[in-house]
């Protein structure tokens, strides 16, 4: 597997190696010029360390205590104490699904569209995937020429999101390629859609997967009914979607498909699932399975319990980012809200008056993903606000 936008392979992304989202309560030496909220007392500095991911030596089960994975950093020797295992939040998937016309092109003895069925029913029945709810709508399924651009037409799943995966399966064995594709209405009829479920199942991660095999166009439905979707109207839906805390993945099945990265890129998810029309199969399952990892990595992150009596100082919580996975981490700064996140990324409460999370900037949220990434969170040290100029 390579980089997007090298030719050399079928899946064109990088692969991701499992990065180590390390949560530390300790000193972070940051200093701020601005307080968000306060809570009862301050930071216990016998610390709480938490770690999410395996395979690097802040993954569970890594050493612990004083000096242990800090980088030698005097002050986190200092106030470390015990780690536990972080918890995962519960992850849902939705899929907003291409059946346009183009599906129906030969892939090797199978159109297109069987290729991505068969491929997404061994991902959903695999036991990796058996606690992901999944739920699934449609576009492209207007008949050609009658293709809507209102998002009212997409905001209905075909199936809600559930861990029935078999209802998914048998409602993507039932659709057959039709019409043309209109990326950003149904990407706003996603977004909706998602938003809703998540005041329904709070505490969930919930991500959108754009399956497409086409640039958004509608050219019959263009010329008679002003309906025209465009792709710079399917990036403003997945900025749109992104500020109100919902990530975009998107995975392109057949040629040319390179300006989808816009797409996931504009959604907080970096570059897109590139697979092209040779060993589709196998290639869209290897892309599902690295986009349910991908996914995984929360943009939302609880924040843990000190142990015993102690009580947090929520204006003395920092986050630093580490791209390499080594020591060079810098600041992730606060915001005062989601709607507030700069380009360049940082962080929020759900809640200033009563936080019980962390929001990641979309910014941010797709640089955690990134092979190799850390991401340290600490108590202790007045919260840093980016600096103004």
């Amino acid at each position: 597997m390579v980089q997007s936008g090298n030719r050399g392979g079928a899946l064109r992304r990088m692969g991701h190696f499992v990065p180590a989202l390390l949560l530390l309560f300790g000193c972070s030496g940051a200093d701020g010029d601005a307080a968000p909220p306060t809570g009862a007392g301050g930071a216990d500095n016998g610390g709480i360390g938490i770690s999410f991911g395996a395979g690097t030596s802040s993954g569970p089960g890594a050493p612990s205590g004083p000096g242990a994975d800090l980088c030698g950093e005097p002050e986190f020797r200092e106030c470390a104490g015990q780690s536990y295992e972080g918890e995962s939040l519960p992850l849902d998937i939705y899929v907003m699904f291409d059946q346009s016309g183009s599906m129906l092109n030969d892939v090797g003895g199978m159109t297109r569209l069987a290729a991505v069925q068969r491929a997404t029913t061994e991902f959903l029945r695999a036991p990796e995937s058996s606690r992901i709810g999944v739920g699934i709508g449609y576009f492209g399924h207007q008949p050609l020429g009658a293709t809507s651009c209102e998002m009212a037409e997409y905001r209905e799943a075909a199936v809600g999101v559930t861990e029935d995966h078999e209802a998914v399966i048998a409602s993507l064995a039932g659709r057959e390629p039709t019409g043309e594709t209109p990326t950003g209405a149904a990407l706003r009829g996603a977004c909706d859609y998602v938003s809703a479920w998540q005041r329904e199942a709070p505490g969930h991660e919930v991500v959108i997967l754009l399956v497409t095999d086409g640039i958004p166009e509608a050219p019959v439905s263009c010329a008679g009914n002003a309906c025209c979707p465009t792709l710079d109207d399917a990036v403003q839906a997945a900025t749109e979607c992104s500020k109100r805390g919902i990530r975009t993945f998107a995975l392109g099945v057949g040629p040319a498909l390179d300006n989808l990265a816009r797409i996931a890129r504009a959604g907080g998810t970096g570059d897109a699932y590139l697979v092209e029309d040779r060993n589709a199969t196998a290639d869209v399952l290897a892309a599902l399975n690295q986009i349910r990892f991908a996914a995984s990595i929360p943009c939302e992150l609880s924040i843990p319990k000190p142990p015993g009596a102690a009580s947090l100082d929520y204006s003395r919580v920092n986050l630093s980012l580490s791209a390499s996975g080594g020591c060079d981490f810098e600041p992730v700064y606060y915001v005062t809200e989601p709607a507030a996140c700069p380009a360049e990324g940082g962080w929020s409460y759900d809640d200033e008056a009563s936080p019980t999370r962390v929001n990641l900037c979309p910014a941010t949220c797709a640089r955690v993903t990134e092979p190799n990434a850390r991401l340290r969170f600490s108590i202790g040290c007045e919260t840093a606000v980016a600096p103004i100029f």
